[in-house]
């Protein structure tokens, strides 16, 4: 009786410890690029969202968004992006 206690106490241990070790961290990431015009701001901000999830060894999960913001004489955009360990 006391060793099925124990193998149903290490099962449930191993089935806990698996159920921590799937579930994924994620977190919203962000990158500013600015430019001329629009196209060129665009295609900063989406190559630092890429660079600042690469680097930290993350999987980007669903569409970017971009965000852009005409100034006097640039434009700003902000790409944003879910990204998981």
């Amino acid at each position: 009786m006391k060793s099925l206690k124990i193998l149903t106490l290490a099962a449930a241990a191993a089935m806990t410890v698996s159920g921590v070790a799937a579930a994924k961290e994620c977190k919203p990431m962000a990158a500013v690029g600015t430019g001329l015009t629009k196209g060129i701001a665009e295609i900063m901000a989406n190559g630092g969202i890429k660079t600042i999830i690469d680097t930290r060894g993350m999987t980007p999960e669903g569409p970017i968004k971009m965000k852009c913001v005409d100034g006097t004489f640039v434009t700003e955009c902000t790409a944003q992006q879910r990204a998981c360990k």
